[in-house]
């Protein structure tokens, strides 16, 4: 067993409090998928490699959605997810494999296969293949939402400032207004956009099992933050956030410390905003906690502020079953995870995030006449 998975393991207390925060246990009831069973495993591992055979651990290894609420709620440290990219890393296979390829090649493929998963006609699209068709179809970007929030006034608390903006793979390669519509925000809040040659945040490969190219991205995207004088990075996608809150890559503490605090969610960014609401507000909104948001998620809070109660539905504990890697290894686990996100959801007109995977998830299962987008959509 490598030593990059017996650094995870941790003594267990079986206080059970992993288990009822996980996602994929509390959707299929089956113990043996939850965070104790792998990370009883991966300790059985640790001390006897040969329990387990190859093809085994490459299924276990897929089989975690690494939303991380395990790790934030475990008294003793543990990190299944940490455990899991840890088993991934050591057992390899082709899903894996695909799975960087099309994270590390977004420019060239993500385009091209969306078009191309649009002409498949539907007679060919099974009840497995017809969510990732569709996944893939929307990632043209399409029409968007009808957007409904005007900005009004802006505060002067930004003007002035030079700010780098971390837009993710995603907003850069398939969602333009996502981008556009954050740019025009930080004109009217007087900022100073820098250039900035971000690359993907990173957290998808090191979730995968794929450290090493994970880690070159967290150190080019440092490196640009250097460049440009150490500014505040604005953000908004909650994946990314956190992906870029779990770098390493410093020269100190302090610098640690300073990359911290220069992270600024776009949504805390437009707080002092004042909109004005169109007549054409959808009458029912419902909001999807990103899993990776944790407990403090700015995004919702932006937007119970600006909608009030208007916003009638929303996820907590509910996970939109993306899962990353997980998606290509297990899509039939995911599916009830899905489901259960959709019946919190339930009686919303649309759905909104600020998350760029659970959005493409959210997109691609949402039920008929439910729309689906990220809340930059609303705004015009």
């Amino acid at each position: 067993m490598s030593d990059s998975i017996t650094r995870h393991v941790s003594h267990c207390i079986l206080c059970g409090k992993c288990l009822q925060v996980c996602p994929l246990l509390r959707a299929t009831g089956r113990e043996e998928l939850g965070p104790r069973s792998k990370s009883d495993l991966c300790r059985v591992l640790a001390e006897d490699p040969d329990k387990l055979s190859e093809t085994d651990a490459a299924k276990l290894a897929g089989l975690c959605l690494g939303c991380g609420r395990c790790r934030e709620v475990c008294s003793q440290g543990q990190d299944v997810p940490g455990l899991v990219a840890a088993l991934r890393a050591a057992h390899p296979n082709f899903k894996s494999w695909l799975w960087k390829t099309w994270l590390t090649r977004a420019r060239q493929l993500w385009s091209p296969s969306a078009k191309a998963a649009g002409l498949v006609p539907e007679r060919f699209r099974t009840e497995r293949l017809g969510p990732m068709l569709k996944m893939l179809a929307g990632m043209t970007g399409g029409p968007g939402l009808d957007p409904f929030l005007t900005p009004k006034t802006f505060p002067d608390t930004h003007r002035g400032e030079k700010l780098l903006l971390f837009a993710g793979c995603t907003a850069n390669y398939v969602q333009g207004r996502w981008l556009m519509a954050a740019l025009r925000l930080l004109d009217g809040l007087g900022a100073e956009v820098l250039p900035g040659d971000f690359v993907c945040c990173g957290s998808g490969l090191k979730g995968a099992g794929f450290a090493d190219e994970s880690a070159a991205m967290a150190e080019r995207n440092v490196a640009v933050w250097r460049k440009a004088g150490r500014p505040r990075i604005t953000v908004f996608c909650a994946s990314c956030l956190a992906g870029l809150r779990a770098y390493d890559r410093f020269e100190s503490a302090a610098e640690a410390a300073q990359w911290a605090d220069s992270l600024l969610p776009l949504s805390v960014a437009v707080r002092g905003i004042e909109f004005m609401i169109s007549d054409n507000v959808p009458e029912r909104l419902g909001y999807h906690h990103p899993c990776h948001a944790g407990a403090d998620d700015p995004d919702r809070d932006f937007l119970r502020e600006v909608l009030g109660d208007r916003l009638v539905r929303a996820t907590d504990e509910q996970c939109c079953g993306f899962g990353g890697v997980m998606r290509l290894a297990a899509p039939g686990l995911t599916e009830p995870v899905n489901r259960q996100c959709w019946d919190a959801l339930t009686g919303a007109d649309v759905v909104l995030s600020g998350c760029s995977a659970c959005l493409a998830q959210l997109s691609a299962t949402a039920p008929e006449n439910v729309e689906v987008g990220h809340w930059l959509e609303t705004i015009r």
